[in-house]
């Protein structure tokens, strides 16, 4: 009987935290732009040294596109 409880209380946990993640991430294309795209990381210096590192190493994308 003590099992069972805890293997139920084990399965609440379980799925309230898996609920309580999936409301994290909410997508946004604009704002996915606008954080990550070319232009947000042309603006500072850390961001022109992540594209730069990005072509030296020759990725087919050096940020994200539409």
């Amino acid at each position: 009987m003590l099992i069972c409880l805890v293997t139920y209380i084990a399965l609440y946990v379980k799925l309230v935290y898996i609920f309580s993640m999936s409301l994290t991430y909410q997508p946004n294309k604009r704002k996915r732009a606008k954080t990550h795209g070319f232009l947000a990381r042309a603006k500072t210096v850390g961001g022109k040294k992540v594209t730069q590192a990005r072509r030296q190493k020759g990725r087919a994308k050096v940020s994200i596109s539409k």
